[in-house]
């Protein structure tokens, strides 16, 4: 047992030896390992700030490669883009899909630069065509204005000067004139000009005026540019435009100088309200006409002169001017009728009244008054100074030799009888037509072709 203890003390002493030699290793190795560690979390602490560092420049390069481009799109410049070679995937990413937005943006930029000239292009357009409505609904305006009158007008004066006031307001400064075909339609005869156009008062032969020949616009923009019409200087640039109407010509609107795009619309519907205005005056001058002349000797009948004596009669008593009245019909007229026919009737009362209109003035009015007596009015005269000129035309038609188809009717004359108005006689010249016709009776009593002045007092 001793020997056992002694072993065991033995394996003890042993165990103790080895547990400390055990524990200096132990202890060795620790205080190595804490110097490891020490060293190695130096090294790795110095791995982690190198990294980082490297990390954060990594990242800041390309961060501040994007700022840059970033700023300059901002700035405007829509060219900026960024390398794709940025160093990572993720840069990279960033970078395409930046590049990407920035070529949408400048896309999206030119399309609406391109929209905005698009619609300043539409705007400008639009006040364009805006101003040429309002023009036009100007002009439009004017010619209602000049429409009107023209079909209220009722001679050609009137007429004439009603296109003199608007034309050149419908289209400013450009002189021109207007011409329209005459009765028998082988003369274009001038019925206005303005602007200082001087236009020969004879007018010209339709053949002379290209754009009456061709039916259409016809123009010269320049010496040599196309055919110069007849009635147009050398050289001269001008415009004639037909006026037509129902298919037919009946004139031609002259204009001088060059007509640009917006005038020839003006011109166009001038064109036509003024050929539409001349058909209408035309008929209602002819419906007139035919109200107020006689068809067989177109002299003004006897409604006419009825109507026209009142208001001479009153023109004379505001005025206080004398106005005279002959009352005048045709010997022996009932033997032409009984010897020759009603037709040779006809021829007598033709080349009477022609010879009357001819020797009386302008401003008398010769009228049929019925069967074969005619009346003439005479303002501004009295029965004294009113006898010569009725004894011109008494000698006139005594020297007339009728003739009808081949035969000679011989000769004719006539009986006159003159009276002159007063503030005594009845205003609606009832009166007055008894007094011519009582010294016409008269005239008639004392032989015949002869003047009797009416003893009524003046």
């Amino acid at each position: 047992m001793d020997a056992i203890s002694v072993r065991a003390s033995g394996f003890l002493d042993e165990e103790r030896a080895l547990q400390t030699s055990r524990q200096d290793a132990a202890d060795k190795r620790l205080a190595s390992g804490r110097k490891l560690a020490i060293i190695g979390g130096g090294v790795v602490a110095l791995l982690v700030v190198c990294s980082f560092a490297l990390l954060i420049r990594a990242i800041r390069r390309p961060l501040a490669t994007m700022m840059r481009a970033m700023t300059a799109l901002g700035d405007g410049e829509q060219d900026a883009r960024i390398d794709t070679a940025m160093g990572s995937k993720e840069f990279n990413r960033l970078a395409q899909g930046y590049n990407a937005m920035a070529e949408r943006l400048r896309n999206a930029v030119a399309d609406q630069a391109n929209s905005e000239r698009q619609l300043q292009t539409a705007n400008a357009e639009l006040h364009r065509n805006s101003e040429t409505l309002r023009e036009r609904g100007s002009v439009i305006g004017l010619l209602g204005g000049m429409s009107h009158r023209m079909q209220a007008a009722r001679t050609d004066d009137e007429l004439a000067q009603i296109i003199k006031v608007f034309v050149p307001r419908v289209l400013p400064n450009v002189p021109g004139a207007l011409y329209a075909h005459n009765n028998s339609r082988n003369c274009l005869v001038p019925i206005a000009s303005w602007g200082g156009t001087d236009v020969p008062p004879e007018g010209f032969a339709p053949d002379r005026c290209w754009a009456l020949r061709r039916g259409q616009s016809h123009y010269v923009s320049g010496p040599g540019g196309d055919i110069v019409c007849g009635h147009v200087g050398e050289d001269e640039i001008y415009h004639c435009e037909p006026l037509l109407a129902g298919g037919e010509v009946i004139g031609v609107l002259y204009l001088q100088g060059q007509i640009e795009s917006e005038n020839r619309f003006r011109m166009n519907v001038l064109t036509e309200n003024i050929a539409s205005a001349l058909v209408n005056h035309r008929l209602q001058r002819s419906l007139r006409e035919q109200t107020i002349r006689d068809p067989l000797t177109g002299l003004f009948n006897r409604r006419y002169m009825e109507e026209t004596l009142k208001l001479e009669i009153a023109r004379a008593s505001r005025a206080g001017t004398p106005l005279s009245l002959v009352m005048c019909d045709i010997d022996h007229f009932k033997r032409f009728n009984d010897e020759f026919g009603h037709d040779a009737g006809d021829a007598v009362l033709q080349v009477v009244a022609a010879e009357m209109r001819s020797r009386f003035r302008d401003g008398d009015v010769v009228c049929r008054f019925g069967g074969e007596e005619f009346t003439i009015i005479a303002p501004g005269t009295t029965a004294d100074a009113l006898a010569g000129r009725v004894e011109v035309v008494r000698r006139a038609i005594a020297e007339l030799t009728v003739r009808h188809g081949s035969r000679s009717l011989g000769s004719t004359s006539m009986s006159f009888g003159i009276a002159t108005w007063s503030p005594t006689m009845a205003r609606d010249g009832s009166t007055l037509i008894q007094a011519a016709d009582m010294a016409l009776y008269q005239s008639k009593r004392e032989g015949r072709n002869r003047a009797t002045i009416s003893l009524i007092a003046a």
